[in-house]
């Protein structure tokens, strides 16, 4: 069975004792720590927190297995923030996406985030750390594993590949066994979160339009048991992280420690029943 990990994004302002005894008290085995803007720990700061981190989570039986973080570019503060994260023991880091905002020129963007991962590549060769993007549904240059792979065109896959988010791609419309067959060494890292369309009249203009709300796995548009059945023949080995986001329309549940804990311990078990039944 994957080892499961969390990322924590929804108890990241506790204080690490705390944050840590939360995970464990969940079921988790690991930590996918949030390390970028508006998180307490960032990229500036992360030198100096991350060993602090490592340690509270080892107290607590739980290993920090990746980071996710917002880097883009190669300068000096990525430098420092690389050779941190291996110094702590991680070797797999999410970086920053591409939003398409706007007026922004999707093929200017593309040229940008392409020259920014050519330059990024060094970097993370030199430091042994590998970095992904994630695949995320939306008005994003990442939208799929095509576009990913189109923005990593001629980059080494051993540094750079993509964080393959199943659920994202539920409302992509790309297929699990397309997926993964197109990513091939690219495979990086593993999301679970699970969406559902949810249906409305803008009252505006009177059509129809829809927006994703994100519901604990059971509920959700997320084939799980025919995504771990890929991952294994895909010969995936690596843990996977949980996304507790749980949000509708008209609520954020993940703003709601308590109520998210209650609904990603039920993920946890779910994928644990999976895994004992061979799903």
């Amino acid at each position: 069975m994957y080892q499961l990990i969390a990322f924590c994004k929804w108890c990241q302002e506790l204080p690490l004792p705390e944050l840590a005894q939360n995970l464990m008290d969940l079921g988790f085995d690991g930590v996918d720590l949030p390390c970028r803007p508006n998180a307490p720990i960032t990229h500036a700061n992360g030198p100096e927190k991350l060993p602090e981190a490592k340690r509270v989570f080892e107290e607590h039986g739980l290993k920090l297995e990746r980071l996710v973080t917002s880097l883009k570019d190669a300068n000096a503060e990525t430098e420092r923030l690389l050779e941190a994260t291996r110094d702590v023991g991680v070797t797999k880091i999410r970086i920053g996406g591409y939003a398409v905002r706007g007026d922004d020129d999707p093929r200017e963007l593309l040229d940008a985030a392409r020259r920014n991962l050519e330059a990024l590549e060094p970097l993370l060769q030199k430091h042994g750390v590998k970095g992904a993007i994630q695949n995320h549904s939306g008005p994003t240059l990442d939208v799929n594993i095509c576009s990913c792979l189109l923005m990593l065109q001629d980059r080494n896959p051993e540094w750079l590949g993509v964080q393959y988010d199943p659920g994202h791609l539920t409302i992509s419309g790309e297929s699990i066994k397309l997926a993964l067959g197109l990513l091939g060494p690219h495979l990086h890292s593993v999301n679970f979160k699970s969406p559902r369309q949810e249906y409305y009249v803008d009252p505006a203009s009177g059509r129809l339009r829809y927006r994703p709300v994100w519901v604990p796995l059971r509920d959700g548009m997320l084939d799980v048991p025919a995504v771990l059945s890929e991952l294994q023949a895909a010969g995936y080995t690596d843990p996977i992280s949980i996304h507790a986001e749980y949000r509708t329309y008209f609520y954020m549940v993940e703003h709601d420690l308590e109520a998210t804990n209650k609904l990603v311990a039920a993920d946890v078990k779910y994928l644990r029943e999976l895994a004992a039944r061979g799903d």
